[in-house]
């Protein structure tokens, strides 16, 4: 039964990720994200197949003449090249996080991660409410009755808090890389054996996509290592035992306390193993194992949110962030074919993304799929941990683009042992073939040294300038200039686009951020911007601006257009309108220059009370915030007033005196 099952999940596995991509579905399915520009790669790896393979013929063709005989497959030292490759893989890593992302945080989930462990670290649940809020407030942080918190579950938060204890927060996702590597050849060997394991660390050492997210401060690498740390307590024993299965419950509940999802995910083939080797029995140890950290977790979740059992993401942005096919939290509808659209638009990118090479990243694995007859239970743990995640975020709402498919980031390490397992399997079948014309070995082992050679020699360095020239902004330190200038304390105010101070003073009057958002995408900009100053001048606050902006919205017949030449290309505008004097007014200081402040948030001591504390620039409404810090120096940090467009610089405003500066 075991074989006929395992041929028939990897027949369909690989029909998904051959066919999938190739379906036309982003064109006309009306999902958000289109994914990447499709031809100009298929048309590349035409290209690079046929090199490789013509490389690969010639290299066993020569093969022939100079040494006839078989050769063996080499058997380095486990314990010399893992650890080394661990070593060198989180020494990259650092160089991504310091040189290529210059460990700053470039997504709004590293940012109220970072935030939130900077809470933590000073020994708090969550921080002060900030005053005033829309000067302070950044997306997916919340003021609940706890205080000021972000909506991710804490588990990579923690590690988060424990880097910033040891002034080393940019050292914990390199760390985690390293650690994951050791426990991909540990997994790899415990299916496959010991040279599998091998190949599998030397893939994963490879792969340009783990490199780069294990340079971000993403909280996608503690929760694989985490289910790693769970697969290789199982898989990697002759016989586990108690021991064992308890610290893998242990490792499930901290990966859920991290991503739930992916640790559902991390849970299929640990089950497919207790059920292919008959060990049901651990399952209570497992729970065991779990309980402590699934009670930390609801008991946080209490403190925080008002309920064990509530989430940071639905408190924040309501049941639409759920599962299902449904509305999502901006208004617009997930239906399955948009599912299928994100699903396919992820394959593509996997494709591009898990290693950078010449040929389509998935086409070997494909190729074992599809072509591998002899099958046993480790094939049906390995396929179904590659398919679980995929399948799991088919109904989530959202596509989760970030240096890659982020979301299948949880199926990437089975990806890297099935493809281990697909060449060591080609490499073996080669061996035993009679090098009469060709050596056949030499053929695969060249091709795989050409693809990997490729990849990192002539795609990579292009990936790695197109990652350290991008989001410059994001890339800069103002903490740093003002360190070097010997400022120690000051007010930093910071513009943001018209949409942004919106938004932010829509938050302060406690309308939920889902709200906003849908607002934001279906009302003209200039109306909603009015509909504000109304609210705020009548002192609505809550439920009921929430329920009257919500009636606004559902008169809405017709969606303005996107103003895509405007320096901000989120607004609205109605066609043939003129914005009152008030409205222009914020235009006009979106044509002056802006910047972004969510990254730099994490970074302001928790009480906002000392050091160099950001905020938002919010203009004529800025008199609380400068009274609060009356005697402080205060600086702007936004483009050259001459040069809008350009990288925002720092300048003085007033000196500690509360003089003004020329």
């Amino acid at each position: 039964m075991i074989p006929a099952l395992a041929r028939g999940l990897w027949l369909a596995l690989g029909a998904a990720v051959l066919v999938l991509p190739l379906l036309p579905l982003p064109q006309w399915s009306g999902a958000p994200d289109q994914g990447p520009i499709w031809l100009p790669h298929v048309a590349s790896w035409g290209i690079g197949i046929v090199t490789v393979a013509g490389g690969a013929l010639i290299a066993g063709r020569l093969a022939v003449r100079i040494r006839p005989a078989g050769m063996s497959w080499p058997a380095p030292g486990a314990g010399v090249t893992v650890g080394g490759l661990a070593i060198l893989l989180t020494a990259a890593s650092v160089v991504v996080m310091r040189v290529v992302f210059a460990a700053n945080p470039h997504l709004v989930d590293e940012i109220a991660q970072l935030f939130h462990a900077r809470v933590l670290a000073a020994g708090h649940l969550a921080a002060p409410p900030p005053e005033p809020p829309a000067a302070f407030l950044a997306t997916h942080t919340w003021i609940t009755s706890a205080g000021w918190t972000s909506q991710y579950p804490p588990g990579h938060t923690v590690l988060l808090t424990f880097g910033l204890l040891a002034r080393g927060e940019w050292l914990v996702n390199p760390v985690l890389g390293g650690v994951s590597l050791v426990l991909v050849y540990l997994v790899g060997r415990g299916l496959y054996g010991r040279r599998t394991g091998i190949v599998a660390a030397v893939l994963w050492a490879l792969s340009s996509w783990v490199l780069f997210m294990s340079g971000t401060y993403m909280n996608h690498v503690s929760a694989v290592t985490l289910a790693l740390a769970a697969w290789a307590l199982v898989l990697a024993p002759r016989h586990p035992r108690v021991p064992h299965f308890t610290a893998a419950g242990c490792a499930l509940a901290a990966c859920a306390a991290t991503r739930p999802l992916d640790a559902v995910a991390a849970a299929v083939p640990v089950l497919v193993w207790l059920a292919a080797r008959r060990r049901i029995g651990a399952l209570p140890w497992m729970i065991a194992g779990g309980l402590p950290v699934m009670a930390a977790w609801g008991w946080l979740n209490w403190r925080i949110y008002g309920s064990p059992l509530t989430l940071g993401y639905s408190a924040v942005y309501g049941a639409e962030h759920g599962l299902g096919f449904h509305g999502d939290p901006w208004g617009q509808p997930y239906t399955p074919l948009t599912a299928l659209s994100n699903m396919a638009i992820a394959i593509r990118r996997l494709h591009i993304y898990l290693y950078e090479w010449p040929i389509p990243a998935l086409l070997p694995l494909a190729a074992w799929a599809v072509f591998g007859r002899q099958r046993a239970w480790p094939d049906v743990v390995v396929v179904t941990a590659i398919m679980a995640a995929p399948l799991l975020y088919f109904f989530y709402w959202h596509s989760g683009f970030y240096i890659g498919p982020r979301f299948y980031y949880a199926a990437a390490p089975m990806l890297v042992i099935g493809t281990a397992r697909a060449w060591r399997v080609a490499w073996m079948l080669a061996r035993r073939a009679k090098p009469r014309r060709l050596r056949w070995d030499v053929a695969v082992s060249a091709a795989a040294l050409f693809v990997v050679l490729w990849g990192w020699v002539g795609i990579l360095p292009i990936r790695w300038d197109a990652y350290r020239g991008g989001l410059a902004t994001l890339k800069r330190h103002p903490e740093r200039e003002l360190a070097r200038l010997g400022v120690r304390s000051a007010l930093v105010l910071i513009p943001e686009s018209l949409g942004s101070r919106i938004g932010v003073r829509l938050w302060a009057l406690g309308i939920p951020p889902g709200l906003v958002e849908r607002a934001y995408r279906r009302l003209d900009t200039c109306d909603l911007f009015l509909w504000l100053r109304s609210a705020e001048t009548a002192e609505w606050r809550g439920d009921v601006a929430a329920a009257r902006l919500q009636a606004t919205l559902d008169s809405v017949t017709s969606v303005p257009p996107l103003e895509k030449t405007w320096p901000d290309p989120t607004v609205r505008f109605r066609r043939g309108y003129t914005p009152p004097e008030a409205c222009q007014v914020e235009l006009r200081r979106d044509l002056a220059g802006f910047t972004l402040y969510g990254y730099l948030v994490w970074r302001n001591a928790v009480g906002l009370d000392r050091g160099i504390v950001f905020a938002r620039d919010l203009y004529e409404l800025n008199e609380p915030l400068l009274a609060r810090y009356a005697g402080w120096e205060v600086w702007r940090y936004a483009p050259p007033p001459d040069r809008p467009g350009e990288l925002p610089v720092l300048t003085r405003l007033r000196g500690a005196s509360g003089a003004p500066t020329s």
